[in-house]
């Protein structure tokens, strides 16, 4: 979701929701700065339909405390909010830059903590994983390492795949994630292409976002490879996550044209 209040947050949930033919909508709702109310937005979201279903985000970059402990505290806190709200996950991440009390530690210590456990023992995180550093280079391999740190202590359900261009990475990613966790819930995001989009990509791109010259060429070339990545994400049991605002009319459109376009590459393959 994108939006600046709560009044934007309904407003915009309740367009998603008129578009929606499916009972329930799924969506996710970002931590981007310090000054977030996470919790008082979902329980808007919530307020507005008890069929949402939402995945919110908790950045240990945005929500550190003091020192580890309080920092840790601060995310059980969150999450037996949460299971007091019927919502049994949230997406975990670090956050641009590095600090000692990220989301490999956070999980490492909740793994420890029997108490917290039984008392949150139907709650779950998700977590990031980036597929497309170059293949064999040290960040490729500290990523996947990474990767399996945050999954050793049993805590976590689903993996989250950053943003990028390259389809072969994709797929390989999500070989060796199927290999590490098999019953893992994947999710891949993708951009719904346009002129301002690449534009912007261009100027500055996201961190950790890898988007190829070709795919910044041309908006038609860029959904060529979204197509692809859609096709390849449901082919591996993944589900496309469009990481983009999807509010007027031609958004509608392009999505479920995209989408389309994806399932019907999946059918011909004979690989659903």
């Amino acid at each position: 979701m994108f939006f600046k209040d709560v009044k934007c947050l309904e407003t915009e949930l309740r367009a998603l929701r008129r578009r929606t033919s499916s009972a329930t909508t799924r969506v996710n709702v970002p931590n981007k700065d310090k000054k977030d109310d996470l919790i008082a937005w979902i329980d808007a979201a919530r307020t507005l339909s008890d069929d949402v279903d939402v995945v919110p985000h908790y950045s240990m970059k945005n929500q550190y405390r003091r020192d580890a402990n309080q920092s840790v505290e601060a995310v059980k806190a969150f999450a037996d909010a949460m299971t007091a709200r019927n919502i049994d996950r949230c997406l975990l991440v670090s956050g641009s830059g590095s600090r000692k009390c990220d989301s490999v530690e956070v999980l490492r210590r909740l793994a420890m903590d029997r108490e917290w456990k039984r008392r949150a023992s139907t709650f779950r995180f998700d977590v990031a994983y980036n597929p497309h550093f170059d293949e064999g280079s040290d960040a490729a391999a500290r990523e996947f390492e990474r990767l399996e740190k945050k999954m050793r202590g049993g805590l976590v359900r689903g993996v989250w795949f950053q943003i990028g261009s390259d389809v072969e990475k994709l797929e390989r990613g999500l070989e060796r994630v199927r290999d590490l966790a098999p019953d893992a819930e994947i999710y891949g995001s993708v951009f719904l292409p346009s002129k301002q989009l690449l534009a912007r990509m261009k100027f500055r791109p996201w961190a950790g976002v890898f988007l190829s010259d070709e795919y910044l060429s041309s908006v038609e070339r860029a959904e060529e490879i979204t197509i692809a990545q859609m096709a390849c994400l449901v082919r591996h049991g993944a589900t496309p996550f469009i990481e983009s605002p999807v509010t007027k009319d031609e958004d509608w459109a392009q999505c479920e044209r995209l989408l389309a376009a994806a399932a019907k590459r999946v059918d011909e393959s004979g690989k659903l």
